[in-house]
């Protein structure tokens, strides 16, 4: 299994092992040190010192007559870059905000509109 870092460093090896001993949140895992994120057969990682933000965003529209509701993990690492996970369900994605809440309080959690 090939994991790809997005923000941090790590050996694959390393990873490997963290992963395996990770919590499993549906499509995320909460290792010590990474997020860890399985799409089909991809698996990404983020180093958790690398976010500095991270919310839930919903999206919805229509797929013919059908309505679709999607749900997000967003991470913003310390580049920058946001990172856009997609999430079964919601209350999976507050799993993962609600664990880095609780071990990593130097994260900003939630999404605000900045004023003018």
């Amino acid at each position: 299994m090939k994991i790809k870092i997005l923000a941090g460093s790590a050996s694959e090896e390393a990873l490997r092992e963290e992963f395996q001993k990770g919590k499993k949140t549906a499509e995320a895992r909460l290792g010590e040190h990474f997020l860890f994120y399985r799409y089909f057969i991809r698996i990404n990682a983020i180093a958790y010192e690398e976010i500095e933000k991270a919310y839930l965003r919903i999206e919805s529209g229509e797929v013919g007559e059908f309505p679709l509701t999607e749900h997000y993990l967003m991470l913003v690492d310390r580049q920058g870059k946001t990172h856009k996970l997609r999430m079964e369900h919601p209350e999976d994605a507050q799993e993962v905000l609600d664990h880095l809440k609780e071990h990593f309080p130097g994260v900003e959690i939630g999404h605000y509109k900045k004023k003018r």
